[in-house]
């Protein structure tokens, strides 16, 4: 089945089964999360909305309404596929925005998530991304027993391999000590998926798309010596039983799932026979449209990322009251705030004025910009520019020179290849520039 975000459809047009829906309608995606399901971003709690219930979907015997997550989610033989409502049909600005957020070409190579059989076709090009990501914490290391035997003692004494080793006594003493190593299971397992991607003709190029996923591919490797594909299924299980759980490590959590998700995917475990387990890729509409305007204006617009500690900003003083703005100008003069909103332009209205007003007055900032998308076949939407008032009883601005202005960015519709419509974004791109300068 096919749908789109936000959306309601009605029992009749519901084309996936009822154990489908059971299995996942008014299910909460922290609990969803525990399967072969993949979220962006990776921690449901990294949503600026928290007050939000975060499912795919909700149901009742009306029929089922999509929420803000987009992707494709899977049980058993059945697959539903929900995109973007500011696509005109052809998922376009879904897959446009993946490509610049997340490097993920849909449209240039096999991987189509809409009609892709093997589930495998799309786990491989997140690899990357989930491997940079680990990497900025550095190479995962854990301690490991190493078994010594020589004169330099520094250990606790293994008194059975001693008396097997060396006796009649030369000098030397059998001990075992606990020592960091690179060379462990999660390690190991990064190493087989790479090694397996390599295998991939239509896909191993993706392990060489920018110079800083080679650079960890060449690290890994070298801190793998220990790597035998022989112990492959030995590893797996091993990474099974032992999830990475350290809060630090917590981009490797994400990484070893997906590894063992490719490797398992290779022996057809995403086959109706055998798979129990809901599977997936989903994405979260607000942060993926967020984190693209982030790619067009992030060199004029600091990009505070408040739930992973990332440039942290308070209302008052004694650090009490945390707000999340979306961009900050870089600009010491003339300070301007940015929103991005994925919502039609008559959604945006109450709370999020309060909101972007409340981060106007904190920065001092005498613009505040709502970006927000509209698919072009609807018609040209305007700026509007909103005025703040001032009194009670009276409706005067309070001062002309502050204004909230709503930008939209227009969504192709008509294009029927992908070349021409990422042409047409680039031109929508310089556009929202020009405008916000």
């Amino acid at each position: 089945m096919k749908t789109r975000d936000n959306t309601v459809t009605g029992a009749p047009e519901v084309t996936i089964s009822q154990n489908f829906i059971d299995r996942i309608a008014n299910k909460n995606l922290e609990d969803l999360e525990a399967t072969n399901l993949f979220l962006f971003p990776p921690r449901v709690s990294d949503v600026d909305a928290l007050d939000a219930p975060h499912f795919v979907m909700m149901a009742n015997s009306d029929g089922i309404r999509t929420t803000n997550v987009m992707g494709v989610i899977g049980y058993k033989d059945e697959r539903l596929f929900i995109g973007s409502r500011f696509d005109a049909g052809n998922d376009y600005f879904f897959y446009y925005m993946l490509k610049k957020v997340l490097n993920i070409n849909v449209i240039d190579t096999e991987v189509n998530m809409e009609h892709q059989t093997s589930f495998l076709e799309l786990l491989i090009p997140l690899f990357p991304k989930f491997l940079n990501n680990a990497m900025k914490k550095g190479l995962y290391k854990e301690y490991r027993v190493q078994k010594y035997n020589d004169t330099n003692i520094k250990g606790a004494i293994d008194f059975k391999r001693h008396i097997k080793k060396n006796v009649p006594f030369l000098g030397k003493v059998a001990y075992n000590t606990r020592e960091f190593s690179y060379e462990n299971h999660v390690i190991h397992l990064i190493r087989y998926t790479i090694e397996f991607i390599k295998r991939r003709k239509n896909l191993r190029r993706i392990l060489y798309m920018n110079d800083i996923t080679k650079e960890n591919i060449h690290v890994i490797e070298e801190n793998s010596l220990d790597f035998d594909s022989i112990n492959v299924a030995k590893t797996i299980h091993r990474n099974i039983r032992k999830p990475i759980r350290h809060g630090y490590y917590f981009e490797y959590q994400a990484l070893q799932r997906l590894c063992i998700a490719i490797l398992r995917a290779e022996s057809n475990y995403f086959n109706k026979d055998s798979n129990t387990e809901v599977y997936g890729i989903l994405f979260d509409g607000a942060w993926l449209f967020e984190e693209y305007i982030n790619t067009l204006i992030g060199d004029q617009f600091l990009h505070p990322q408040n739930a992973k500690g990332i440039g942290r900003h308070y209302l008052f003083n004694g650090a009490n009251g945390l707000i999340y703005p979306d961009f900050i100008s870089r600009a010491r003069l003339n300070r301007k705030i940015a929103d991005a909103k994925y919502k039609p332009i008559n959604n945006i209205r109450g709370r999020d004025y309060l909101q972007l007003v409340a981060y106007m007055h904190r920065f001092e900032a005498a613009e505040g910009y709502f970006i927000y998308p509209f698919q072009k076949s609807m018609g040209k939407e305007g700026n509007k520019k909103l005025s703040l008032l001032s009194g009670v009883d009276k409706t005067s601005v309070r001062d002309p020179n502050v204004n909230v202005i709503k930008l939209g960015i227009g969504i192709p519709s008509q294009e029927s290849d992908f070349t021409a419509f990422e042409k047409l974004m680039l031109e929508e791109k310089v556009e929202l520039k020009r405008r916000m300068i």
